[in-house]
C-alpha cells in the first residue's frame, strides 16, 4: 500500500509541471503608510479628522493561461482578486474580484466574456498620466474627480479587434440580469461601451463612449439613461510623459438632462531609477451655481530598487465645492461631507511577481 502511494506522488509531481506549463502566477504587493483626513466641511459635522493608517494598495493575486487550439486559435483565461494584506482579508475575502474571462484569441482579435473592465476603461486608462495609479493619490477612478465612467463590468462579453499598425478598437456589452420593475415597467440596465484607441512613435490617442441604459429610473419614468465620452493623449519622448484627457457625464433626469464635464493634465519625468510625477484634474458644476464641482492635485516620487520592487511616497489633495463630495477611489474614506476637503499622504513599498 505505501509503495502504490509513494508512486502515485512520484508521478503526480512528475505530471503537474506539464499540466500546470501554460498557467501563470502574478500579482502585486502595495503597502503604505499614509495619513489622511477630510476637512473644511459645510457642516463641521461631518469632518473626518486626520487618521494614520496602513493600506493595501490594490495588492492582488492572479492565474492567467491558455492553451494553443491549432491554426493560429488559443483558448485564454484569467482569475484575478484582491487581496487585504494590511488587514487578513477582512474587507476583500471573495474570490475573482478582479478582472476574470475565458476567451478566445486568434486572427480576428480576442473575444471573451466574464467579469471584466469595459472597453471605455481598459483602452483609455493607460494613455493618461495618472501618477500613484492604484493608492488614495489617482486621480482616474469612478469616486474622484476624473474617469467616472471607469467601470468593470459583471455579466459581461467582450471583444476586441487586432492591432493594425497601431490601432485597436474594441466594444463590451454588460448584461441586466436583474431587469427590475421600476413603477410600472421593467427595466434593462444593460451597458454598452465603445473605444478606440492610435499608438504611433510615443504618441497615443484614444475616444471612448459609454451608455448606460435606464441607469437613472424612477418610477414616474423608467427610461432615463447615463452616458460618458472621453478623449485621451499623451506623448512619451525619452524618460519624459505629458497627457491630457477630458471627459463628459450626462444624465436624463425627470427635470431635463444635465453634463458635467471635467479634464485634466499631468507629466512624470525619470532620472535613473528615481521618478517623480505631478497631476491635476478639474470637475466642473453640472449647471450653473450648481456648487458641484471639485478638483484634485497629486504629487508622486518613485524609487525602483530592482525591476520588481519600487518604494515610492505621495501628496494628494481634493477640494469640493459646497455641494460635492468626491473622494479617494482606492482606500477611500467613508462619510465625506459635502464640501469638504479629503487630502492625504503617505509613503510605501510594491513588490510584483
Amino acid at each position: 500500500m505505501k509503495k502504490n502511494l509513494l508512486a502515485l506522488a512520484v508521478a503526480s509531481a512528475l505530471i503537474a509541471p506539464a499540466a500546470l506549463a501554460d498557467v501563470t502566477l502574478y500579482g502585486t504587493i502595495s503597502e503604505s503608510i499614509e495619513s489622511v483626513k477630510a476637512t473644511g466641511s459645510t457642516n463641521s459635522a461631518n469632518d473626518i479628522k486626520s487618521t494614520t493608517r496602513v493600506s493595501s494598495n490594490v495588492s492582488k493575486l492572479g492565474f492567467k493561461g491558455n492553451e494553443d487550439l491549432g491554426d493560429g486559435l488559443k483558448a485564454i483565461w484569467q482569475v484575478e482578486q484582491e487581496i487585504s494584506v494590511d488587514d487578513g482579508g477582512t474587507r476583500k475575502g471573495t474570490f475573482a474580484t478582479r478582472n476574470s474571462f475565458v476567451g478566445l484569441d486568434g486572427a480576428f482579435g480576442k473575444a471573451f466574456m466574464g467579469y471584466n473592465d469595459s472597453a471605455y476603461k481598459a483602452l483609455l486608462k493607460p494613455i493618461l498620466v495618472n501618477p500613484m495609479a492604484d493608492t488614495i493619490a489617482e486621480i482616474c477612478t469612478d469616486k474622484s474627480v476624473f474617469c467616472h465612467g471607469d467601470t468593470r463590468l459583471a455579466n459581461s462579453v467582450h471583444y476586441y479587434t487586432p492591432n493594425f499598425a497601431g490601432f485597436q478598437a474594441a466594444v463590451s456589452y454588460g448584461t441586466d440580469e436583474t431587469r427590475a420593475i421600476v413603477g410600472t415597467d421593467r427595466t434593462n440596465k444593460d451597458v454598452w461601451s465603445l473605444a478606440a484607441a492610435y499608438s504611433i512613435d510615443g504618441f497615443n490617442v484614444g475616444v471612448g463612449y459609454d451608455r448606460r441604459n435606464d441607469k437613472n429610473a424612477v418610477a414616474s419614468d423608467a427610461n432615463l439613461n447615463q452616458s460618458f465620452w472621453k478623449v485621451a493623449a499623451s506623448y512619451k519622448f525619452g524618460d519624459t510623459k505629458i497627457g491630457a484627457g477630458f471627459e463628459q457625464e450626462r444624465n436624463d433626469t425627470t427635470t431635463g438632462d444635465t453634463k458635467q464635464n471635467a479634464w485634466t493634465v499631468g507629466a512624470e519625468q525619470k532620472f535613473g531609477n528615481f521618478g517623480v510625477s505631478l497631476a491635476y484634474a478639474k470637475l466642473q458644476e453640472s449647471k450653473s451655481d450648481a456648487k458641484d464641482g471639485a478638483n484634485q492635485w497629486t504629487l508622486g516620487a518613485t524609487y525602483d530598487l530592482s525591476k520588481r520592487t519600487q518604494t515610492y511616497a505621495y501628496y494628494t489633495r481634493i477640494a469640493n465645492d459646497d455641494n460635492a463630495s468626491r473622494t479617494f477611489g482606492n482606500a477611500g474614506l467613508t462619510g465625506v461631507g459635502a464640501g469638504s476637503n479629503p487630502t492625504g499622504f503617505g509613503v510605501g513599498l510594491k513588490h510584483s511577481f
